[in-house]
């Protein structure tokens, strides 16, 4: 690991074990360690995943587009109605979700199922990359907004 990226896992490191001790409900000797390692695991994991996926030999370019970044603006409706989803009708089913082709599928892919799975009515179960697909569990009957704007 070079000087950069042991400062970016450090960084990271940090910020999870803050996040750690703020979420459990009494600090002890034994969770202050227990954070501690989770945080400088997952810190580590962060820097080679991210080095991995942005390797000059990787096929795919898994970096997103600054025109993804409209799907930011569906996120609080696509969270909110999903819970109204949820509460008003809990029966679901799965269905399909076909991208456009892209020159950075993968990263396509993978930026989509995180947006879609951040309502709670709504997760990916599967990606087909051959068809460039996306199989989605959705309560409800009618794509969502987001589900609209991905697919476009």
């Amino acid at each position: 690991m070079r000087r950069r990226e042991f400062i970016e896992a450090a960084i990271w490191a940090v910020v999870l074990f803050a996040v750690y001790l703020a979420i459990i409900s009494t600090i002890s000797p034994t969770e202050i360690v227990v954070g501690a390692i989770t945080g400088v695991a997952c810190g580590a994991s962060a820097v080679l995943t991210r080095r991995t996926l942005l390797a000059a030999d990787n096929d795919e370019a898994y970096l997103p587009r600054a025109g993804w970044l409209r799907w930011l603006l569906r996120l609080p409706d696509q969270a909110g109605s999903g819970f109204v989803r949820l509460l008003a009708r809990p029966r679901g089913a799965f269905t399909e979700i076909r991208l456009l082709p892209d020159r950075r599928p993968a990263a396509r892919r993978g930026f989509t199922a995180l947006a879609l799975s951040v309502a709670p009515n709504t997760y990916v179960a599967d990606v087909d990359p051959g068809r460039n697909t996306l199989i989605v569990h959705r309560i409800g009957d009618r794509p969502s907004a987001l589900e609209r704007e991905v697919a476009r």
